[in-house]
């Protein structure tokens, strides 16, 4: 079986490319509070029922219960943004095996490529587009295993379904909880979010904060008295920099985090003045820093935030502008906790014997070093999950990519992990295709 995977996948290497090209040449940014997911959507559908997959096509709000559950997140758009779920059915007498992830990205922003984001291109090893790293290549690598399995006529014990949700970035994860209330679950929950080939049983959290700064805007011509927030701002830099240095010393008691180097903090935006105009024409009446911190499984968004709170605002008590001019902390999006499996949960001895057959010494078991709606799973269902995905870079940035040669692997390690978890019924002469 092994041989016949391996042998699949290099024979299909330009299929396999091309369908991750037709995957990110269709736009899906999530433009929060609403998206373009649905085109994307519509093409994943179309294939997982031509590969005889029972289908199914509904929107988030469908789902009866999902506003009023405790996980959902208000204020998103779904109107044509649906999730997609495909089940492949078994013989029976196996375990079932879920890929679940998400085809929204990020937008594009501003920050100049030296290729074209939805064109797939591949050179010097790598195969760049928006996503395609977190997370459109994930998914195509689990959909490939399926197909590569349903070409070599193999006939499975346990079902494998495969879903593609919706609105994940930004703290989304209702399109994931709307697949839970809609009943789809399994023995083990695997997500394709950026791993770099390792098996991650545990993921961190955080939280995205909003700090603001009041002035008095205008310009000066009648004596006015101006307070310039941005100067403001620019002392809590320096504290939130402090505030980075004291945050990543921190240690997790999970062994899957052992050899984290701690927990990252980020300043990720600055706005002061209309950002809607062209130019701008006086102090401006405020100014705010987004941040986002990461936490590990176990800590609480109350701890979190008042770790951060009693940091930043000890400083700021000390600094003369600062008291004049005090931070005001607001909370955005939703907290994201982090979670992680048991570790001594079966599917990991799996997991980890299969890519020791593919892979010379295996691949490393540790803890994902960000945030993602894996979470959903551990508090919401009782589908147990872990995370294992493509080997790239440049996540949410110009010119992300993936590893073509690690992700040629990781096709071959879903489909060896599918025969290893799912069991075998029955294998068939392999079908004949137009590709041969």
């Amino acid at each position: 079986m092994r041989e016949a995977i391996e042998r699949w996948v290099d024979d299909h290497r330009d299929y396999i490319l091309a369908f991750t090209k037709a995957l990110v040449s269709i736009p899906s940014e999530n433009r929060y509070p609403s998206g373009d997911e649905k085109q994307v959507q519509m093409f994943l559908f179309r294939y997982l029922g031509a590969l005889d997959c029972e289908t199914d096509l509904f929107l988030p709000t469908d789902v009866p219960g999902l506003t009023e559950h405790e996980g959902y997140l208000g204020g998103r758009d779904y109107r044509d943004r649906p999730n997609v779920v495909g089940r492949r059915k078994g013989a029976g007498g196996g375990r079932s095996l879920l890929f679940s992830g998400h085809v929204d990205t990020v937008p594009r922003g501003d920050d100049p490529w030296t290729v074209d984001p939805f064109g797939g291109i591949v050179k010097d090893g790598r195969q760049y587009g928006l996503g395609l790293f977190d997370m459109k290549g994930g998914m195509a690598a689990a959909i490939l295993a399926l197909e590569l399995l349903r070409e070599l006529n193999v006939t499975l014990l346990g079902d494998v379904l495969v879903e593609t949700v919706v609105d994940e970035e930004y703290g989304g994860a209702n399109g994931t909880l709307a697949c839970r209330l809609r009943g789809y679950e399994a023995d083990l929950a695997i997500v394709p979010e950026p791993s770099n080939l390792a098996i991650c049983p545990a993921h961190q959290g955080g939280s995205m904060f909003r700090i603001v700064f009041e002035g008095r805007a205008g310009r000066a011509f009648s004596g006015e008295t101006l307070v310039n927030p941005v100067f403001a701002a620019a002392r809590f830099l320096d504290i939130f920099r402090e505030y980075e240095r004291y945050h990543a010393a921190k240690r997790s008691s999970s062994p899957w985090f052992a050899a984290d180097p701690g927990p990252p903090a980020y300043v990720q935006g600055v706005r002061a003045g209309p950002a809607h105009l062209p130019l701008t024409d006086r102090v401006p009446s405020s100014c705010s820093i987004d941040v986002w911190i990461q936490c590990y499984p176990g800590t609480t968004e109350e701890e979190l935030r008042c770790d951060f709170e009693a940091f930043c605002l000890e400083r700021a008590a000390g600094d003369e502008l600062l008291r004049s001019m005090p931070p005001i902390i607001q909370k955005l999006i939703r907290f994201l906790p982090g979670t992680e499996i048991p570790s001594g949960h079966p599917a990991l001895d799996v997991l980890a014997e299969t890519a020791r057959e593919l892979h010379p010494g295996g691949l490393p078991v540790q803890g994902a070093p960000f945030a993602c709606d894996a979470f959903v799973f551990h508090r919401y269902s009782r589908t147990p999950c872990i995370i294992w995905g493509p080997k790239g870079g440049n996540a949410h940035a110009a010119d992300e990519y993936i590893d073509v040669e690690a992700f040629f692997l990781l096709v071959k390690l879903y489909a060896l992990t599918i025969v290893q978890w799912c069991g075998v019924a029955a294998i068939g002469r392999p079908r004949r295709t137009d590709r041969g």
